[in-house]
Order: C-alpha cells, then sequence, then structure tokens
C-alpha cells in the first residue's frame, strides 16, 4: 500500500502551487536545436557509415567541383600563340636583302656619284703602252719600292755594280732613259752593289765608282742617301735628274760653285750622255729663278742644259732642264 500523504489545508485567497506530479510522468521535451555534432551522430545511427567514409564522400564532391571548373575554364577560347617563322623563310629573306644592296652598290650608287668601281685605281698615274713591259725590277707606285728613294717614284729600275764598269753601268743607265717616260712620271733609278745581298751605294761611292772628282769640300759634305732618276716630259722625253743631300747649306753652296766648271762633264758621264769633251769647256752658268727658287743655269749652243738648286737647305736638285727642276723642286722640298 502506498502510503498516505497528509495534504496541507488550502487557504482561499491563496496560491498554494500546482497539485504535485508523479515522478513516473514527468517526460523531458525534445529539443528543436540541430548541431552538426547531432547530424554527424544521426548519419552514423542511421545510415551505419563511419566517420572515415563520410570525409571521403566530402573530399570526393570536392573532387568533383574543381574538375567541373577547370573543364569550364578549358572551355573558355584563347588566343593562339602565333606559329614560329621557319628558318627557310628568314634565309630566304636574308637572300633577298643581300641581293638588293648588291644591286644598289652596283648599279645605283655609281650612277648618283657618278663613280665607276671598275675605273677606280690606286695609283694617280697611268702607264703608257710604250713603256717597257720587260724591265724585271721596275714597280709602280701602289707596289712598295724595292729601294726608298728621296722622293715618290712611280717607276723604278734596279742596276748592280758589281763585276760592272762605269761604262757599262751609264750605257745601261742611257739606254733605259732612251725608252721614254709618260709626261710627269718619275722613275727611280738606283745602284746596288753585292750578290747575294746586294744593298744600295753610298753617294760618295757613286762618284768613286764613275771616277768623277768633285770638289773636297763638297765630297765630304755629301750625306749616303741620294737619288739618281728621270723625269718624263713631253713627247715622251725622259730628263736625267739626280739629287744630293749635303751636311749645310754652306759647304754644300761653296761645292756647286766649285763644281760648276766641270758640272756639265760630270753629269753626262753619270747617265751615259756621250758629246765631245770639248763641248763642255768654257762653260759658264747664269742666275735664274726657277719655281720660286733661286738657281743656276746653264745651255749650250747645242741644246743641252743643266741646272741646279736647293729644295730646302740641304737638299740639291741637279736636272738636264729648267723644266724637270721646276717640277722636282716642290716635291723635293716636303720629303
Amino acid at each position: 500500500m502506498e502510503p498516505i500523504v497528509p495534504h496541507k489545508k488550502l487557504e482561499p485567497g491563496v496560491f498554494q502551487g500546482r497539485p504535485d506530479t508523479p515522478e513516473s510522468e514527468k517526460v523531458v521535451p525534445h529539443s528543436l536545436i540541430r548541431t552538426m555534432k547531432g547530424d554527424m551522430a544521426d548519419a552514423v545511427k542511421t545510415q551505419n557509415e563511419s566517420v572515415v567514409s563520410i570525409a571521403i564522400a566530402e573530399e570526393k564532391k570536392k573532387a568533383s567541383a574543381r574538375a567541373r571548373t577547370s573543364t569550364t575554364e578549358s572551355e573558355k577560347p584563347s588566343a593562339r600563340a602565333p606559329k614560329p617563322i621557319s628558318r627557310i623563310a628568314v634565309l630566304i629573306i636574308a637572300l633577298l636583302i643581300i641581293s638588293l644592296l648588291s644591286f644598289a652598290y652596283v648599279f645605283i650608287l655609281p650612277k648618283i656619284g657618278g663613280i665607276n668601281p671598275s675605273s677606280v685605281s690606286i695609283s694617280s698615274f697611268t702607264p703608257i703602252s710604250r713603256q717597257s713591259s720587260t724591265s724585271t725590277t721596275e714597280t709602280t707606285a701602289n707596289v712598295a719600292p724595292l729601294a726608298q728613294s728621296l722622293i715618290p717614284a712611280q717607276y723604278e729600275k734596279q742596276f748592280n755594280i758589281t763585276k760592272q764598269t762605269k761604262d757599262q753601268i751609264s750605257d745601261a743607265i742611257f739606254s733605259e732613259m732612251k725608252m721614254g717616260l709618260a709626261s710627269g712620271s718619275i722613275k727611280n733609278l738606283y745602284l746596288t752593289e753585292g750578290e747575294s745581298a746586294p744593298v744600295s751605294i753610298s753617294a760618295n761611292r757613286l762618284f768613286i765608282f764613275t771616277e768623277i772628282a768633285l770638289p773636297e769640300i763638297l765630297f765630304r759634305s755629301l750625306e749616303k742617301e741620294f737619288m739618281m732618276g728621270v723625269f718624263g716630259e713631253w713627247n715622251w722625253g725622259a730628263t736625267p735628274f739626280l739629287i744630293l743631300k749635303v751636311s749645310s747649306y754652306e759647304t754644300g753652296l761653296a761645292g756647286m760653285l766649285e763644281w760648276e766648271s766641270s758640272l756639265l762633264l760630270s753629269y753626262n758621264t753619270v747617265f751615259g750622255i756621250n758629246i765631245a769633251n770639248n763641248a763642255t769647256l768654257n762653260t759658264k752658268f747664269s742666275d735664274i729663278v726657277v719655281g720660286g727658287k733661286d738657281a743656276r743655269l746653264i745651255e749650250k749652243p747645242f741644246g743641252q742644259t743643266v741646272a741646279y738648286s736647293f729644295a730646302k737647305p740641304n737638299t740639291i736638285v741637279i736636272a738636264g732642264s729648267a723644266t724637270a727642276l721646276e717640277a722636282i723642286l716642290p716635291i723635293a722640298s716636303k720629303n
């Protein structure tokens, strides 16, 4: 039997509370708030799935979403990269450019500038066909000469005096002179000595070899360098000339004035000019002006002329005509 619980007396007008309800009849109401924890627990209970399988499923969903995104981006139109130009095309273009430049150089530029490339030459002197082509030691101006000359020469001829007499050398020089020379041209006639390695002779050796007696003051004043040559004049003429270097103007002038009495004979001996010995007697030089410089000249009735002047204080030029002397003086003064 259940125990009888005495009830309190109710007082009228006063709230005495609700009647007591037995504990067995009390029911806890269900919660209406959902949480992730709750959902997961429900999924585990209802679908009998593990936490790992749920995580794998979520990753598959994410991967599928990424795949769809990449597919959408790849379907968008993109600008195609330009194809590289092939090597053959580049080679063809380069050949065309080179061909155009060559054509312009050969055909267009000469017409614009009035220049013919094939007619351009280094040498400023053009040898004429009369010039002997058999001279084995002749060279033109654009080729390095065999011997250094005191003035620029367009041609040159070597004479080796080894085992030769003065008459043989003089005759050879005279034969070379008779060949003639183009107007305005200069040919260097230089003497060498030695068989295996010939060298140019000195001015003193020249006068010793040709047996010319110079005044002592002039002979001692001579320097080693000298030049023999011929100058081309009108109508293929060739006038011999001689250039000497002296130590000073005073000794050079004194020696030349003393040498005047036999200068014509000495000149003819060096260049092989054969004239009667008495034709050189009683020679007398006179003062003239050649190319703005004081000069001394002798002119014989038979037409032979010899003139000399100082191109520089230590440089004497002796020539067979006033024309040749006038042409050579300014050249010798610059060298």
